[in-house]
């Protein structure tokens, strides 16, 4: 069995063994992804993982993960359109969701100027023309009307410590919508240390998810944060002061 040919079975399997199916339309769509984020990583470095089982397990399957959880069974998609995902990276998971769900209008948001040039890159090759890329930082577009709470479904993923983080995403979420976490082992931490930005921002804990990523990849969390009112128009600070100064 050639090498392409084996990296695929291992997608297909491991997305199986963790609970997932899909049409084998999506699965070929999301192998062609993950193949051309490794061989653009050797020259533009989108991410610190190179290996085949790496990026399936801890950036393809841990973004996922939302789609196992109850809250996202009990709503399933009729509650997050549109969708903004913070600092998108590579695409995880926002891109990801995108190609699953090619009919829902989702905007990625990435500063760096690089990874946002991927983020485009594939967007054209797949022709989702649903999907928006936003080279920008969230301190920016979170004060512009067109973008402050106005997403139902908001994402972010190994983009800051929550009590950061939630101040560079509550913005954007429309009030009765959620912000949605992926955390690693030191989630519960970060809720505590996260209680003064959550209540300042108008958020509220509504559940948690937790999993284990295939392989003995890790234990991770997803949080819910429910918005329950308004973001004071003082927030987000401008960039920078957010992760220099967090609402503690």
């Amino acid at each position: 069995m050639n090498a392409v040919n084996a990296d695929y079975e291992l997608l297909q399997k491991a997305l199986a063994e963790f609970g997932l199916v899909f049409p084998a339309e999506n699965v070929q769509q999301l192998y062609k992804y993950l193949c051309r984020l490794l061989q653009a990583n050797r020259e533009m470095n989108l991410t610190a993982l190179t290996s085949w089982e790496d990026v399936v397990s801890k950036h393809l399957l841990d973004s996922l993960a939302l789609l196992k959880a109850p809250w996202w069974k009990e709503r399933q998609a009729d509650t997050w359109d549109p969708l903004l995902d913070v600092g998108s990276g590579a695409g995880f998971p926002g891109l990801l969701f995108a190609l699953l769900f090619p009919g829902k209008s989702i905007f990625l948001l990435e500063a760096n100027k690089k990874k946002a040039c991927f983020l485009q890159g594939i967007k054209e090759e797949e022709n989702l023309s649903s999907l928006s890329i936003l080279a920008d930082r969230a301190e920016n577009l979170a004060t512009q009307a067109s973008y402050r709470e106005q997403f139902p479904l908001v994402t972010a993923r190994a983009v800051a410590r929550l009590p950061e983080l939630l101040e560079l995403t509550l913005p954007f979420c429309r009030c009765g919508g959620f912000f949605l976490a992926y955390k690693g082992p030191q989630a519960r931490q970060e809720v505590a240390e996260a209680a003064t930005a959550c209540e300042v921002l108008g958020g509220k804990l509504h559940t948690t998810y937790s999993y284990a990523l295939p392989w003995e990849k890790g234990e991770r969390t997803l949080l819910f944060f429910a918005k329950v009112s308004p973001t004071p128009l003082r927030y987000p600070r401008r960039p920078g002061i957010p992760k220099k100064r967090p609402l503690l």
